[in-house]
């Protein structure tokens, strides 16, 4: 199956280069959700998020061929041009925000699916959740959520992040590290991160 999903991704990807519009509207509908849920995580403007978005698609549409990325790599290139973007849309509007706010810029934000609202019980434990891993830095919150929910590897979270594989390597080890300590009633550390990745 991943296999097949590659290969029609790929297909895409090339009808893309060719200049074909409606593949840009296809790589716009594999990749949007992704980059919004990302977006909004680093910035609770939702407008800002999509005006962003819609600037990185008609860039890279324009400048498709001297993109240094491939359809395996895409997401990432996305994911990297949104948080540039998006950083420099708060900052020009902002001029120079002070280094409390630009810790403030990844949130895990709380919510829970319809189905589930009336079990109380795991609601609390989502809240809980929710606010345990807000006690984690930025950038622990950040390297975790691009290494488990968008599935990016390390040299890549590590130029999204401006940091070293390594320090990547450190963030999330020390992330996962205060998570157990900080709940060592949970009753595995997957269970956690299964929720975080729902976020």
């Amino acid at each position: 199956m991943a296999e097949k999903d590659n290969s029609h991704q790929q297909v895409i990807w090339d009808q893309f280069l060719s200049g074909n519009k409606e593949a840009i509207a296809a790589l716009y509908n594999l990749h949007a959700e992704a980059m919004f849920r990302y977006g909004t995580k680093l910035c609770s403007d939702r407008e800002l998020v999509k005006d962003a978005m819609q600037e990185i698609f008609i860039e890279v549409f324009l400048k498709r061929h001297r993109l240094k990325t491939t359809a395996g790599h895409f997401r990432y290139y996305l994911l990297l041009a949104l948080k540039r973007s998006v950083i420099k849309k708060l900052e020009s509007g902002r001029r120079q925000l002070p280094r409390e706010e630009k810790e403030r810029y990844f949130e895990v934000s709380y919510s829970i699916e319809k189905n589930i609202i009336d079990q109380e019980e795991e609601a609390e434990r989502n809240r809980k959740v929710a606010e345990l891993l807000n006690t984690l830095p930025a950038g622990q919150k950040e390297a975790l959520y691009l290494r488990f929910n968008e599935a990016l590897d390390y040299p890549e979270i590590a130029e999204i992040l401006h940091i070293t594989v390594e320090s990547v390597r450190k963030q999330v080890y020390r992330a996962l590290t205060s998570i157990r300590e900080k709940w060592s009633t949970s009753p595995t550390l997957a269970w956690i991160l299964a929720l975080f990745l729902s976020w």
